[in-house]
């Protein structure tokens, strides 16, 4: 027997999508109201070869400071496209047939089992002729396809539960992969090969409910990491009422919140603006990410949020949070702790490019503030923070939203 197994161009294309979409994912996720979320879908799309061992998806995590997240839906189109050639290298004519199997495999975030689809297809009977022994023409030998197998399955599985690892301002990572077996019978002595190139989507589609109403007379809010179980909170306040009441609000899976402390309107007589820093104890070091937010109550009972905040307690976090994000145009960068130096500020496009720099230099600051002249067009991009005379460097992913 003689099997050739051809190898096919390997064809990589990367596609990023950024959807915001109005419409209810299912019935089953509901803000607490009973009105239906909004959604915001992350998707890529790559051409592959499903010989690949394996294929990573890297997706956006959602943006906690958008609102309360309460459903995820991880889902994945597949397009599989076969090309089979058989040659019959027998002295007599055979009729042969062929069992195509594959099963496509989606791993990752949430998924236990995995995502997967089981596909199979017989093909023949092909009777061929007895070799002429002119390789890949003749009566001998059949070619098939290009078959479309696959056309646009669509798998998916909707989470309501264990959230944490989507919430932040980094990446969700998922992994395709595909393993199949083609059995040819009929004979021992053939020439086989079997080249399939497909097209698979794989996308996070995050359901939320906003939070409440942001607060617009509170300011410049950031959560400081200053210990491994020590956090500061500040936050400024202008147009301030007396009687105003802020509760310090956690969170450590980014949905539900718990007040850990509480401060009374602190005006100066004849002043309507103030500061306010809160410093927090944890009981135990922290660990993974802890989400802050400031609750305001108004001597009327109305209440307002600071957007959210995330302290990260990993080793392996760069330190930096940048908000709003996405942003319009103004772009706020958050240290985990001070920071003294010169530093270069660029955002870079996904092509490399660099279509912002800014230096500055900053004194012992936590937080720093910019506003974009020309703001790029909506997309995703790459901001870095270098020292310009050091070793230092502190980066994130920014999404630009200018429609």
């Amino acid at each position: 027997m003689k099997q050739h197994y051809t190898k096919v161009p390997y064809f990589l294309a990367l596609i990023t999508l950024l959807f915001y979409l109005p419409t209810q994912l299912n019935a089953q996720c509901l803000c607490e109201n009973g009105s239906a979320p909004q959604t915001l879908t992350y998707q890529q799309t790559r051409i592959i070869r499903p010989i690949d061992d394996s294929t990573t998806f890297d997706l956006m995590q959602f943006n906690p400071t958008l609102g309360q997240l309460i459903c995820v839906n991880v889902f994945s189109y597949i397009t599989g496209v076969v090309r089979m050639r058989l040659e019959n290298d027998e002295i007599y004519a055979v009729s042969y047939r062929i069992a195509y199997n594959r099963t496509d495999r989606i791993q990752g975030p949430g998924l236990s089992p995995d995502i997967t689809n089981s596909f199979s297809k017989n093909y023949g009977p092909y009777n061929l002729a007895a070799s002429d022994g002119n390789y890949f023409s003749g009566p001998d030998f059949v070619a098939i396809g290009p078959d479309s197998v696959l056309k646009n399955k669509y798998l998916n599985r909707n989470l309501t539960g264990g959230l944490a690892p989507f919430l932040g301002y980094g990446n969700v990572q998922y992994n395709y992969k595909v393993s199949g077996r083609t059995t040819v019978t009929g004979s021992i002595n053939y020439i086989f090969s079997v080249s399939s190139q497909d097209v698979v989507t794989v996308g996070l589609t995050y359901s939320y409910c906003p939070t409440g109403l942001l607060g617009t007379d509170m300011k410049d809010f950031v959560a400081t990491r200053k210990s491994n179980a020590d956090v500061m909170l500040s936050w400024k306040t202008v147009n301030e009422e007396k009687g105003n009441k802020y509760e310090v609000e956690l969170s450590r899976n980014g949905a539900e919140f718990q007040t850990v402390a509480s401060v009374n309107a602190s005006t100066i007589s004849g002043s309507t603006a103030s500061k306010y820093e809160v410093p927090y104890h944890l009981m135990e070091p922290g660990k993974g990410s802890l989400f802050f937010r400031i609750k305001q109550t108004n001597p009327a009972g109305k209440v307002v949020y600071t957007p959210v905040r995330i302290v990260n307690f990993e080793s392996n976090k760069n330190g930096l949070g940048i908000y709003p994000n996405p942003s319009r145009g103004k772009i706020q960068l958050q240290f985990d702790a001070p920071v003294k130096g010169n530093f270069s500020v660029e955002i870079i496009n996904l092509a490399g490019q660099t279509i912002h720099t800014r230096n500055i230099v900053l004194q012992e600051a936590n937080t720093l503030s910019f506003t974009l002249t020309n703001v790029p067009p909506s997309g995703v991009y790459y901001l870095r923070a270098k020292e310009i005379n050091g070793d230092r460097t502190y980066s994130g992913k920014l999404v630009i939203q200018n429609n």
